[in-house]
């Protein structure tokens, strides 16, 4: 009798942690979310590609180090490939990913694959410059927010324009951090 009952505990104990679910992340909100917000909609895949600096981000917000790279794929995807370092008991290590951006609509894109440092919602290029140089991209929900620049240095008008339709777009531009 007590050989059953502790399987019974055993077999509930299983149960229980099979369907308990992961914790999200929490993460900061950047945005004041009655603020209206939209994409850039002449942004297509073609317009991202390539090799980006984040110039930009908000303070205490995860990514990448110093740089992501943008290919495209069919059907206006995008492959997204970054570097950047985790930490766990002081022990830090550089850690290179690659995430699928499947379009949703006009300059949006959703992350398929997010590691725990990229955010796993949609992702909006809120303005891009006419010749694809700087782009602000962020996401609705106001949790992640970046400006980049095809470069490191130069281009402040158009980092200050980009600041300024975050700000417009109700992300708290005193928060970004170069």
């Amino acid at each position: 009798m007590m050989r059953r009952v502790c399987s019974v505990l055993i077999l509930m104990q299983l149960v229980a942690c099979a369907q308990a679910q992961p914790i999200p992340l929490q993460r900061a909100v950047f945005r004041d979310l009655s603020a209206q917000i939209a994409s850039q909609t002449n942004v297509t895949a073609d317009r991202l590609a390539g090799n980006w600096v984040v110039r930009q981000r908000f303070a205490n917000q995860p990514g990448p180090v110093g740089g992501v790279t943008f290919s495209t794929l069919p059907n206006d995807a995008l492959q997204m490939a970054q570097t950047h370092q985790t930490c766990d008991l002081n022990v830090c290590v550089i850690v290179h990913t690659q995430v699928l951006l499947k379009p949703m609509g006009l300059g949006r894109w959703m992350p398929l694959n997010s590691p725990m440092t990229f955010p796993s919602q949609q992702i909006w290029v809120m303005w891009m410059d006419f010749e694809s140089r700087t782009a602000a991209i962020g996401s609705p929900s106001g949790q992640f927010g970046w400006i980049m620049d095809k470069n490191p240095t130069g281009g402040d008008d158009r980092i200050i324009a980009a600041r300024d339709i975050m700000d417009w777009f109700g992300y708290d531009v005193a928060n970004l951090q170069e």
